[in-house]
């Protein structure tokens, strides 16, 4: 009997421990509830600073970034084999287009057309005797028929090796600096040998890539402000030379400005520059800081406010002027952007608008 009474002794403590614990547990999950919802009711919206998409008229200047390059440039190639005989350029050197610039060894072509020379003569000859003796009976027709033959090909021939003689010396296609001079006098060329590069830089071009809202305000013989980024503050004047008529992959076309850069002036191919494409005139755009984006203009996403609700929102971007970038679709004017705050917001987030 006592044993008993002891094992249900025994029970009832377990079950007062076992309620005790559940009791406490529950308590403490009411209060870490309490605590959550306390949270969220303090935290129920995102402090934003915000702007109002406006419509503003902007002087129709821009500026856009190019590279300058040789308004001329030959990669000069041999169509002829043999030794360098004489090379009449160095590295920097200026030539005049049709300078002689190298020769290669042509004694047997000299010789084979002195040859050929000598045998014309006496061909020619030959044929002039048969042509007197032809009303005699002293030859045939067909004698005469063949030495006017040989005398052609002689003709051919000479012809032939005048042009193979003409090729031996190379000489410059254009005006221009050598640059990249490939060989050395007694090298050996091959036919299609790359000897040297010439560049025309006495007009240099830069070629900058317009936006199709920037080409249509670009026509040739514009004059247009440019700068070289290494020469600060100075300014040189150029003219466009052409528009390209298609734009490529990027929807981006090409301008080529021409700048006067006679022979020892500052600009040099492969530096980087700037054109200014001054209009004259003003153009309505509806923007905003470039701040309100979400991310990068190309993603084009900006935070809406409605009411006290942020909306994402997808936007296309056009110009940027300055820090303000402007909406060519997706907003309206007078509607309101998130400026700040963007980081901490989700679509549909409620905000809150502080100054």
């Amino acid at each position: 009997m006592k044993l008993i009474l002891k094992i249900v002794a025994a029970i009832l403590l377990i079950g007062a421990i076992a309620y005790g614990i559940s009791w406490q547990l529950s308590k403490n999950k009411g209060t870490m509830q309490q605590e959550v919802e306390l949270s969220r009711t303090s935290n129920t919206f995102v402090p934003v600073k915000v702007a109002t998409v406006e419509k503003k008229s902007f002087k129709e200047d821009f500026t856009v970034n190019g590279t300058f390059q040789p308004s001329k440039e030959v990669t000069l190639v041999s169509d002829v084999s043999g030794k360098i005989t004489k090379l009449n350029f160095d590295d920097g050197s200026y030539v005049q287009a049709g300078n002689t610039l190298l020769t290669v060894d042509n004694e047997l072509i000299q010789n084979d057309l002195e040859l050929s020379e000598l045998d014309l003569e006496k061909a020619g000859k030959d044929l002039q005797r048969m042509e007197n003796l032809l009303g005699k009976g002293g030859v045939t027709e067909v004698q005469v028929e063949e030495a006017k033959l040989r005398s052609n090909n002689l003709k051919v021939k000479i012809k032939s090796l005048k042009k193979r003689l003409s090729d031996t010396y190379v000489k410059a296609p254009i005006s221009g600096i050598i640059s990249q001079n490939k060989v050395e006098n007694g090298s050996y060329l091959a036919p299609g040998t790359p000897v040297a590069n010439i560049v025309n830089v006495s007009t240099i071009f830069l070629n900058v890539y317009l936006t199709e809202a920037q080409v249509v305000t670009a026509r040739k013989g514009q004059k247009v402000e440019v700068t070289a980024d290494v020469y600060q503050g100075k300014k040189f004047s150029g003219t466009v030379n052409l528009v390209d008529v298609k734009a490529d992959e990027s929807k981006r076309f090409r301008v080529e400005i021409a700048i006067d850069n006679p022979s020892g002036a500052m600009l040099k191919a492969g530096m980087n520059g700037k054109a200014r494409f001054v209009a004259g005139e003003k153009v309505a755009a509806l923007i905003i800081p470039r701040e309100a984006f979400a991310g990068s203009t190309s993603d084009g996403e900006v935070y809406v406010v409605d009411g006290s609700k942020a909306v994402l929102r997808k936007v296309e971007a056009g110009e940027t002027f300055e820090n303000m970038v402007e909406i060519l679709a997706g907003l309206q004017e007078g509607e309101t952007v998130v400026l700040t705050g963007q980081i901490n917001l989700t679509n549909g987030a409620t905000v809150k608008v502080i100054k």
